[in-house]
């Protein structure tokens, strides 16, 4: 499993412009953690598994810039290159996969960092467009039908 950490989601992650909020090596101690559960989740009763908090900032445009910038076809095309690995790849936990990398990736640097500043300072920009134009005068109650201006 540290092989498809190594070989196949770190360097998904990192061709993508994330970086991770910490170390490869706790990344990776984090995702055996994480193998470890869906093979407990896959062999017990209930077969739940729920992804863990985020380790960041956790905004709606976090996740949808995450899923900008991690396609699905980019992460289908790792899992076929690593089929083989029937322990997650093939189980029905793999779409975890990309929520353990959500959790532990940084939303704020890189690529996708500024990407997602970007979202947020344009939609600032549009509410206090908004919410200054609440307050201007309304300047057309006070025209007449036939004023030009």
């Amino acid at each position: 499993m540290l092989d498809f950490f190594y070989y196949g989601i770190n360097p998904l992650i990192k061709n993508s412009g994330y970086k991770w909020i910490s170390d490869d090596e706790t990344i990776a101690r984090n995702f055996l953690r994480f193998c470890y559960n869906v093979q407990w989740a896959l062999q017990s009763d209930t077969r739940n598994l729920n992804a863990p908090e985020a380790q960041h900032r956790d905004l709606i445009e976090d996740r949808e810039t995450f899923d900008l910038f991690i396609s699905t076809s980019s992460f289908v095309d790792l899992l076929e290159l690593w089929s083989f690995r029937k322990e997650i790849v093939g189980s029905r936990f793999e779409h975890m996969i990309l929520d353990f990398c959500y959790v532990w990736v940084n939303v704020q640097n890189g690529k996708p960092g500024n990407w997602t500043k970007t979202t947020l300072e344009m939609s600032d920009e549009n509410y206090s467009d908004e919410e200054y134009d609440s307050y201007l005068p309304d300047t057309f109650s006070k025209r007449r039908t036939y004023d030009l201006y």
